[in-house]
């Protein structure tokens, strides 16, 4: 009995969280800091935390580089969203990608939270680890301690390091 409990509010939970889950594309009208933004989606505006990282706030150490390397990814791009859940503070939280500059024909196949943390402007979120796919997993933990051992971005100084305890 207590094993059919279980198993039914497992299926809840998974059925929950695919309900909540939705793939948006539009435009990144604004970046408020390094791993949160603006998207306007049939002239719908959604405040959205990027999946997987988290950026200095303001008035950190590297807040304003982080927020930088985000506007450069992303602002004024067309941009498809997959959204698994709504935080506390009412932003979708979603995978964020757009079209790589570098290949104009390549659809929207660059990460933009794996970018950040590539180019050193954000941390790996371990604790929210468990909402990524396997692969994300471990390519965000891979990117984030090369970034760390080339000291890129943040993890330039000793007491940057420290910050990304997340």
């Amino acid at each position: 009995m207590n094993g059919c409990r279980n198993a039914a509010a497992a299926l809840l939970l998974l059925w929950a969280a695919a309900s909540n889950a939705e793939t948006l594309t539009g435009k990144v009208m604004s970046v408020t800091d390094g791993d949160t933004l603006t998207v306007l989606s049939e002239n719908v505006r959604h405040r959205v935390r990027i999946a997987g990282i988290y950026a200095p706030e303001k008035g950190q150490d590297y807040a304003h580089r982080s927020w930088q390397s985000l506007m450069q990814l992303a602002y004024g791009k067309e941009a498809t969203l997959d959204c698994h859940k709504t935080d506390r503070y009412r932003r979708k939280v979603c995978k964020v990608m757009v079209q790589p500059e570098s290949c104009p024909r390549c659809g929207h196949t660059l990460d933009v939270g794996l970018a950040q943390i590539v180019a050193g402007a954000a941390w790996w979120y371990r604790q929210y680890a468990g909402e990524q796919s396997a692969q994300d997993r471990g390519r965000y933990a891979s990117e984030e301690t090369e970034a760390r051992l080339r000291r890129r971005g943040l993890w330039c100084c000793r007491n940057q390091s420290r910050l990304g305890s997340r």
